[in-house]
């Protein structure tokens, strides 16, 4: 097993932080580092086990899982509930909105001012109400991106890409098993 030290250091600091290493990611920095994990994972899960964090593996990306974080659950389902918004608002702009589709802000824009739905979505998620539509936009799209969900291709044109990540959130709403009986 060759595994480079500055890869393991770098690993852990970015999934420590929350991100993830996602397969589509921009930065060639980003798709070296997962292509290194990829081929030696288990290298990586047993260096990184008694510190606590847990590597894992989804759907084209990898992140930390950490035992006695330091959220509670009802913090996390909250932060859930957040996610779930996001994603019915973006799944509403594109059915199938997923890993590797590729979009511009200025679409979703021109989407919101023509589908009172969207544009509705869009309001109830903005934090600042008197914001233009493609500054709320923008924020949600900025949003996901500090978040590992999202990044930018084209800054100038303000063009993204839906990175490996955001399986992560589907994967977990899918979890969720609602059952219309229970009230």
């Amino acid at each position: 097993m060759n595994i480079d030290h500055t890869s393991t250091r770098r690993v852990f600091e970015l999934l420590s932080r929350g991100q993830f290493l996602s397969a589509n990611a921009i930065k060639s920095e980003i798709r070296k580092l997962y292509d290194e994990v990829d081929e030696f994972f288990t290298g990586f899960e047993s260096m990184y086990a008694p510190l606590g964090f847990h590597l894992k593996k989804g759907n084209n990306y990898y992140y930390f899982s950490r035992e006695g974080g330091k959220q509670t659950i009802e913090e996390k389902i909250e932060r859930f509930y957040r996610y779930i918004d996001r994603l019915a608002f973006f799944a509403t702009f594109a059915p199938g909105f997923g890993e590797g589709l590729r979009f511009f802000i200025k679409d979703i824009v021109h989407k919101c001012n023509v589908e009172t739905d969207l544009n509705e979505q869009l309001s109830r998620l903005a934090s600042d109400k008197n914001i233009s539509t493609h500054d709320k936009v923008r924020d949600l799209v900025d949003e996901m991106r500090r978040h590992g969900f999202m990044d930018c291709e084209d800054e100038e044109n303000e063009g993204f890409i839906v990175l490996s990540s955001y399986n992560y959130l589907k994967d977990i709403v899918d979890l969720i098993d609602i059952d219309p009986n229970n009230e």
